[in-house]
């Protein structure tokens, strides 16, 4: 491992100095300490989960030798994987590419997001069993079946989206911390927004984006450090967006597979449909938005995120929406104001507000959920017995009005909302508790992977091109030290 000057490269503080020991020492402590803890948390996590599976987990309708149940497996199977495949996908080649675009931190982007997605499907299942025994009052046996597995991955989703408002700034150890934690509030807000509201969010819009992004800017805002100076090391190059742009074709191509995976019959199919239409417009959008804002030629950081945009508010009005030109026109204003966000947000926060959101989770995934929850308001008010084929107070649940969905929808918006803040600011603490600590280089491969060839910085910066297009204009910064 190479030896690097904290005072050009930063790093993150336990809160206490090793400036007793030689430098070559120093940094040998500090590997043993980082790998320690981490591999004994995982290695715990993991066996508490294999021993919770078997006291409180079965298989459901998918036992051997049970041929009652072979025709409901195997219609789960035709009706569900298909999509479930599809979501698979998004979680692990393209939130994992798109996160590959910081030049010093590609590997631990995509392989921290295949570690701690991988994780967060285990974690998932206890945390939603546990709550839903909890809401009905019965305990039973948690079940796991395919359907489980699909929203596996969109709890996933949720922490992925976190994970981009703290990239580069947390180590291994930490998020394995995170996931736990976040998962929890994830089905707990599921719970609260689905069962007791019962609100209308086919495609979470809500659930997963909104929750998503703004646990995620919360928690950075509370773990970042405070000080320092802009570093090559927030940049991105040539190649490294040239990769992220692989993740965002990934999941603009597979998004309404995530929107509409969990629905059935004509609700699917206008969810399928109204998701590539707005996705679409949302792709034209960010392009004239970016030549727009940017002095008439592209940005990439933001054809790499805001292009998606419309797919995150179509989540909770892909099965609403019975227009075309409806949904072209929320993907077409929701790719707008993903690149306002980019363009002006993002560097207000970091200026202004010590928020710093390394890959803009507020502007693809926040503003554009909590965007589309309003809408869905307004949509679910002007509903009409002709636009679905009966009386709305039958397609509502609990027999409900338009203006009182209409309501519910809002209100389940506020509601996400709250619980992810409240969840960021409970994860952003427990970090700072001693024993979470942990002292780091940040956004630095380097910490955490055997790289056999590290070029010197200064060969670096001459010799590969950099982009200033990322995590508004570099605001993001390395030489920082944490309160």
């Amino acid at each position: 491992m190479c030896i690097r000057d904290s005072r050009v490269h930063g790093e993150m503080s336990t809160g206490q100095e090793s400036n007793k020991l030689p430098p070559e020492l120093t940094e040998v402590v500090r590997g043993k300490t980082l790998r320690t803890k981490f591999v004994m948390i995982l290695i715990l996590a993991e066996l508490a989960v294999i021993l919770l599976y078997g006291f409180f987990c079965q298989y459901q309708g998918i036992m051997a030798n049970n041929a009652a149940l072979d025709s409901f497996a195997e219609s789960a199977i035709n009706l569900i994987y298909p999509f479930y495949q599809d979501v698979h996908v998004m979680m692990f080649i393209g939130f994992g590419f798109l996160m590959t675009y910081l030049r010093t931190n590609c590997w631990t982007a995509i392989g921290i997001n295949f570690m701690i997605g991988a994780f967060a499907i285990q974690v998932y299942v206890l945390w939603k069993g546990l709550l839903d025994n909890t809401w009905s009052g019965i305990w039973a046996k948690i079940p796991v079946d395919v359907n489980m597995l699909m929203n596996c991955d969109f709890a996933v989703s949720t922490v992925l989206i976190s994970y981009g408002g703290i990239l580069g700034k947390v180590s291994p150890y930490q998020m394995i911390v995170i996931t736990i934690f976040e998962v929890f509030f994830y089905a707990l807000n599921e719970n609260v927004v689905y069962k007791s509201l019962q609100v209308i969010d086919l495609g979470g819009s809500l659930t997963r984006h909104a929750f998503g992004g703004y646990f995620g800017i919360i928690l950075s805002w509370i773990i970042s450090p405070t000080k320092g100076h802009v570093t090559s090391k927030t940049h991105s190059t040539y190649n490294s967006n040239l990769f992220a742009m692989i993740g965002t074709l990934f999941l603009w191509m597979f998004w309404p597979s995530f929107n509409a995976g969990t629905a059935s019959g004509s609700a699917q199919h206008r969810a399928i449909v109204n998701t590539v239409l707005s996705l679409s417009s949302g792709c034209i959008s960010a392009f004239v938005a970016s030549s727009l804002f940017r002095g008439g030629r592209f940005n990439m950081e933001d054809i790499l995120n805001a292009t998606l945009a419309g797919g995150v508010a179509m989540g909770i009005n892909g099965e609403l929406v019975q227009q075309p030109w409806v949904a072209l026109l929320i993907g077409f204003f929701c790719g707008f104001i993903s690149s306002i966000g980019f363009t002006y947000i993002g560097p207000f926060f970091a200026k202004h507000l010590r928020i710093y959101d390394t890959a803009g989770i507020h502007h693809l995934h926040g503003m554009p959920g909590v965007a589309g929850g309003f809408i869905s308001a307004m949509v679910v008010a002007g509903l009409t017995a002709s636009d679905l084929g009966q009386d709305p107070s039958l397609y509502f649940p609990k027999r409900r009005d338009n203006p009182t969905q209409a309501w519910v929808q809002v209100a389940a918006t506020g509601v996400s909302v709250g619980i992810a803040v409240v969840g960021g600011i409970f994860t952003g603490l427990l970090l700072k508790i001693p024993i979470f600590k942990q002292k780091f280089a940040l956004f630095d491969d380097n910490q955490f992977w055997h790289i056999d060839e590290m070029d010197s910085d200064e060969e670096s910066e001459e010799e590969v091109p950099k982009s200033t297009n990322n995590i508004g204009k570099s605001e993001l910064n390395v030489e920082m030290k944490q309160e």
